[in-house]
């Protein structure tokens, strides 16, 4: 599989693993966001 064939959307099965990777994305960035925000809005208890 090459990154022409990867983002050749015109079977089914490309289609599908191309959502798949995006959904995938999607998530984990918006967890890795999650997680900065609250990083970052946590007051350090020790003060």
């Amino acid at each position: 599989m090459t990154w022409h064939s990867f983002f050749d959307l015109s079977t089914m099965e490309h289609r599908h693993l191309l959502g798949a990777y995006a959904t995938v994305l999607v998530i984990q960035g918006g967890y890795f966001g999650w997680i900065a925000w609250n990083w970052f809005r946590t007051k350090d208890p020790r003060h």
